[in-house]
């Protein structure tokens, strides 16, 4: 009798410890992103493609972990860094950091993200509770309005990746619409930063630094006013887009919203955007972004110069370090 009721006392230790384990993992993660981050990795482990590699992505604004199941069976697991986002580093403070290094991530030099070779043979759902472990206590990402994305990629030892000035910079991508800014190798070499040693202060001391070469952008658009070209004028976080628009004579120009990238939602205060509004800008509704066309028989190319530059400053908290990335319809 008594064996009986030790039997049934530790069966009955096992539930509850079962118990407790699955309330656990309802109560830290959502069910339905749960579920749908083990979809995703099954559909990467399960479907065999000849000579490709499957990618599972899962992504907060500028946060994310993706995956790669290559055709040798090895799940190699990134997630973002500093390197090619410097805007993570208020996100990746120290202690989130080691937060990723008790989990298991490690440092890579080659791209600056945190990685983890994780056995394949794993249930997807321990491997997704991994993951979503890591994006909350790594990067505090709202695990509710995580994205989830799988795709295939030919394989090779090196795939092109986002580069520092895109959305997700360092995850791997051959998105052609990515390729003119793709990295392409095993390792990421920045250039050498050629910008102001200090701090602009103020939107003047941010226009004196770069007037000449943001009002000579927009005098290529005013030249070249029937050509599909562009400028873009990025701040590490958030940047304006310009484009030329002949119909009527214009310079079309928009600043990025926290639409086209969640991680704005914080800087972009009701504040700010008033600034934005104040300087003729429009909320997003023809496109991801806010907007504005600036007459080119209104106002000369140094004036929508010193507008642009007075808006990364003042509306996205811009202060000229690193140095300003421009980016063209060439890629530079």
């Amino acid at each position: 009798m008594r064996s009986r009721l030790v039997r049934h006392a530790k069966y009955t230790a096992v539930l509850l410890l079962s118990f407790v384990w699955s309330n656990v993992t309802i109560a830290g993660f959502p069910a339905e992103i749960q579920a749908r981050v083990e979809a995703a990795l099954v559909n990467i482990l399960k479907l065999n493609r000849p000579g490709e590699d499957g990618l599972a992505t899962i992504w907060d604004g500028n946060k994310y972990v993706q995956c790669r199941f290559t055709r040798d069976h090895v799940l190699r697991c990134e997630s973002a860094g500093t390197v090619l986002q410097p805007s993570l580093a208020h996100v990746l403070v120290p202690e989130r950091v080691a937060r990723l290094t008790a989990l298991g991530w490690r440092f890579d030099p080659s791209f600056g993200n945190y990685v983890q070779v994780i056995p394949s043979d794993w249930p997807a759902s321990q491997i997704a509770e991994k993951i979503l472990q890591a994006l909350a206590e790594g990067y505090e990402a709202e695990l509710a309005k995580l994205e989830v994305r799988t795709d295939w990629i030919t394989s090779q030892p090196c795939p092109p990746r986002n580069g520092p000035s895109q959305n997700l910079a360092g995850m791997i991508n051959d998105a052609p619409a990515m390729a003119a800014t793709a990295i392409r190798g095993c390792t990421y070499v920045p250039k050498p930063d050629l910008g102001p040693s200090t701090a602009a202060a103020s939107a003047a001391e941010l226009i004196d630094l770069y007037k000449a070469r943001v009002t000579g952008e927009i005098a290529r658009l005013r030249v070249n006013i029937d050509r599909n070209i562009f400028a873009v004028f990025g701040a590490g976080i958030g940047y304006i887009q310009c484009r030329p628009d002949s119909s009527p004579p214009s310079i079309y120009c928009e600043a990025q919203s926290a639409d086209s990238w969640a991680a704005l939602a914080s800087v972009l205060t009701p504040d700010r955007v008033a600034q934005l509004h104040a300087s003729g800008f429009t909320d997003p509704g023809r496109g991801p972004n806010y907007w504005k066309n600036y007459p080119l028989d209104q106002i000369d190319d140094a004036g929508i110069a010193r507008e642009l530059l007075t808006i990364l400053h003042d509306v996205y908290g811009y202060n000229g370090v690193p140095t300003l990335k421009i980016v063209t319809e060439k890629g530079r």
